[in-house]
């Protein structure tokens, strides 16, 4: 297949984030493989409590691969962001980010995904957290090169951050940067492009990781994005590896949203 299917899986956190599946990390593995899915986006709190080998272990042994290294839960826990005003957290999200970089290359994932992590900022304040935010991305460029990583830059719709909302917006930071690319959400951009389908299209040579979930932030096909559109304009536009649901269940078991997904996915992706 050109597009393999992933899924994020929240490790070790008591943190509310509704779009990331949760529960003990061997049954959840199981589950993903028994529905036939290929890999897991690991949404890790803190990169420097993880046993490497044991995770290597559990993902392989399931069969599976390490699709990407996600980020959020580090600002959603510990309220660290790269654009953060105060020194501080800023020095710890940079830390944090070096070692997710080393992580995502010791686990073949290679992608460290830049979400929720960037932070937020006041309007007044927002073209100064933009070059925070660029300069914290630039320190972390060299180092995923030197560790054989790639940052790929997710825009968040308006109501989670005003800090990078769009893909061409994205695509500009990229564009600085040797070691980084750009992550298509699907929910996000239904918020924030005027189509989903033209943006993947727009952005086709920058994009290195999606997410997908549907116009209502639920599993794909519950919602009404049209999921064999969405998959064309990806392969069209180059892009080859892992698509990761991340999604609301909504009154599901995650069981069943990755069912749902998986159901949904299956006759479209090639």
């Amino acid at each position: 297949m050109m597009l393999r299917l992933s899924a994020v899986y929240a490790l070790e956190t008591r943190a509310q984030f509704d779009v990331v599946v949760r529960g003990p990390f061997e049954k959840v593995l199981k589950t993903l493989r028994d529905l036939g899915y290929e890999g897991v986006e690991l949404n890790i709190p803190n990169p420097f409590r993880v046993d490497v080998r044991e995770l290597r272990r559990a993902v392989e042994g399931h069969g599976l691969a390490v699709s990407a290294i996600s980020t959020g839960l580090s600002y959603v826990e510990y309220g660290y962001s790269l654009s953060s005003l105060d020194p501080e957290p800023r020095r710890r999200s940079i830390e944090f980010f070096k070692r997710y970089l080393e992580l995502s290359a010791e686990l073949g994932a290679r992608k460290v995904v830049v979400g929720l992590a960037r932070g937020r900022c006041r309007d007044d304040e927002c073209p100064e957290a933009r070059r925070r935010l660029v300069e914290a991305l630039e320190e972390l460029d060299d180092y995923a090169g030197s560790v054989g990583s790639t940052l790929v830059i997710e825009p968040l719709n308006r109501y989670e951050t005003n800090l990078i909302n769009t893909l061409s917006e994205a695509i500009t930071i990229a564009r600085r940067l040797r070691n980084a690319r750009v992550l298509l959400d699907t929910f996000h951009a239904m918020l924030e492009e005027d189509s989903v389908y033209n943006a993947i299209t727009r952005a086709a040579g920058y994009i290195g990781h999606v997410h997908f979930a549907d116009s209502n932030r639920r599993a794909p096909g519950l919602g009404m994005l049209d999921w064999e559109r969405i998959v064309l304009r990806l392969v069209k536009a180059g892009y080859r590896g892992f698509v990761s649901i991340e999604s609301r269940p909504d009154g599901m078991s995650f069981e069943e949203m990755l069912r749902v997904a998986a159901e949904t996915l299956r006759e479209v992706l090639i």
